[in-house]
């Protein structure tokens, strides 16, 4: 990025509400919408930052490393990526988990062994599937239990990865087109027919609307799909868009470092959330 925006937040869960802490908006890595809340958490430089429907924005807790992969389940915020500047811990993080409500956060699993540039999650009959992509190998791996346990499959250095709404095919965009997996990351197959996604995305399993994937693909323009294979170009995405999620309400949240758009009808039309 050569272009920064600043913007000033109040860490959430200080000791005093009027504390401000200047923070420099450098890199937008992924996004999550949380229609319970009307916000959006946005994984940055600095921690994740929480985009309240007003378009006010603050810290979620005091961390403030660099997340570069992050997944959210309820709650609960799980990320990898780098630690604060006065952080003991080795430069991969492994995967944390942040509480939306508290802002606490804790390691989990993987501690000095990875660093997730990208990471998904989804609600599957069995429980809840998250993936990543380690950015050392390019190698994707799975877990079905928390993020407690991991199963390494095949190194593909994708760009972006999604389920789809029921953690049975994990998608990953690549350089040489959109790849699917139906057992866990283990082999992926290509999708000739989907156009070049550099980022996508799935409604979760209870959106209200049906089932979708939506990806942006190398020109900006934004696709979406019913099962991966046919896919409908809808319109351009905001500018310098990094990041992109789908809410339970069927919209998408888009973000960079310009701020964070939201779209109702599908990424025809675009509102301003919050501007960074």
């Amino acid at each position: 990025m050569t272009a920064a925006a600043a913007l000033s937040v109040g860490l959430a869960g200080c000791a005093s509400p009027t504390t401000e802490t200047p923070i420099v908006v450098s890199h937008v890595h992924a996004v999550d919408y949380d229609l319970q809340r009307e916000s959006a958490y946005v994984a940055t430089h600095d921690g994740v930052l929480s985009v309240a429907a007003d378009g006010s924005v603050e810290r979620i807790g005091q961390w403030a490393g660099d997340v570069m992969g992050m997944a959210r389940f309820g709650d609960t915020i799980y990320f990898s990526g780098h630690p604060a500047p006065d952080e003991n811990l080795p430069p991969n993080i492994g995967v944390h988990e942040l509480s939306v409500q508290s802002g606490e956060f804790a390691p989990i699993s993987l501690v000095g062994e990875v660093d997730f540039h990208s990471m998904t999650i989804a609600q599957s009959p069995d429980g809840m599937a998250l993936a990543g992509i380690d950015s050392a190998t390019g190698q994707v791996m799975v877990s079905r239990d928390g993020a407690q346990s991991w199963a390494a499959g095949m190194p593909i250095g994708a760009r972006s990865l999604s389920w789809d709404a029921n953690a049975e095919s994990l998608y990953a965009t690549t350089e040489q087109g959109l790849l699917v997996s139906t057992d866990d990351g283990m082999t992926f197959t290509a999708t000739d027919s989907a156009p070049l996604l550099v980022l996508i995305a799935s409604s979760p399993a209870d959106v209200s609307t049906e089932a979708f994937l939506v990806g942006i693909d190398v020109d900006g323009y934004v696709h979406t799909s019913p099962d991966g294979v046919t896919w409908t170009s809808i319109g351009l995405a905001p500018a310098l868009t990094d990041a992109l999620a789908v809410g339970n309400d069927g919209s998408i949240v888009a973000a960079g470092i310009e701020g964070v758009h939201r779209s109702e009808d599908r990424g025809a039309t675009w509102t301003m959330m919050a501007e960074f």
